[in-house]
């Protein structure tokens, strides 16, 4: 009896078929604005990759080049919040380069999430761990960063809000 029951099943299921007359129609291509969207998050993380690559060989030109003339950088550490605009930021990064001279920097940094608005902006969240080799303290950093993409097709960051803490 068992045997009958799937054999129904099975003619049920392939009747349908049999008698049909048209050709299944293909799926659905992806809407344009879904490839553009997976384009744009492939080009963010270029971007990361090489933003992250200028910190770990220290090379502060290219991390200057990767924020917008427009960069305003928001951190809260302590109770207070600072901000900065770019020539700050850049300056940060020169004196943060000239204490960590001859030691060894340990990174461990994460894209949780590229969020596009448009074509030529998004919203990123990165987390970043940071120490230097021998010392008993380091840092963690989760950000919010804005990146736009500028005429030159360059993308580039425009605002950050961060919060840090040490461990």
């Amino acid at each position: 009896m068992g045997r009958n029951i799937g054999v129904f099943i099975l003619a049920l299921v392939l009747l349908p078929l049999a008698g049909a007359q048209e050709p299944p129609q293909p799926p659905a291509a992806r809407p344009a604005g879904e490839a553009d969207v997976h384009r744009v998050v492939e080009e963010v993380n270029a971007f990361y990759r090489e933003y992250w690559r200028a910190w770990d060989e220290r090379d502060v030109k290219t991390i200057a080049e990767s924020l917008d003339e427009e960069f305003a950088s928001y951190l809260y550490v302590s109770g207070r919040v600072m901000q900065a605009d770019k020539e700050a930021s850049v300056e940060g990064v020169r004196q943060y380069m000239d204490s960590v001279r001859g030691k060894q920097t340990l990174w461990n940094r994460s894209l949780l999430t590229v969020v596009p608005r448009s074509a030529t902006e998004v919203t990123a969240a990165v987390r970043s761990d940071f120490s230097v080799v021998d010392t008993p303290v380091g840092e963690i950093e989760v950000t919010l960063e804005v990146l736009r993409r500028g005429a030159d097709g360059r993308w580039r960051i425009v605002r950050k809000w961060s919060e840090r803490q040490a461990f």
